[in-house]
């Protein structure tokens, strides 16, 4: 449903992200780079991957993890409002 949402809204910088995510996945910049804390590995079909995320807008998000063994990119979140989980506070 997020993506659908940030499609419909922004869809420009949907495909923006769309490419760096998939060009190069762990580029770190300001808009794409690893969660941190709990947030930095989720588990996905048995393996702990690193999860990542990418600020399509001020408050939209995806978050995405990368398997490199499968050359996989999952998506593991995405929507138009700012993840509360990501609030420094108990997270770092």
């Amino acid at each position: 449903m997020g993506w659908q949402q940030l499609l419909k809204q922004v869809p420009d910088n949907l495909d923006r992200a769309w490419v760096a995510m998939t060009g190069e996945p762990r580029h770190v910049d300001q808009r794409q780079h690893p969660l941190k804390g709990a947030l930095g590995t989720v588990k996905l079909g048995g393996a702990v991957l690193d999860q990542w995320q990418y600020e399509v807008t001020g408050g939209g998000r995806i978050w995405y993890a990368v398997d490199d063994e499968r050359r996989i990119l999952w998506i593991t979140r995405a929507g138009s409002g700012h993840p509360k989980r990501t609030e420094t506070r108990g997270h770092r």
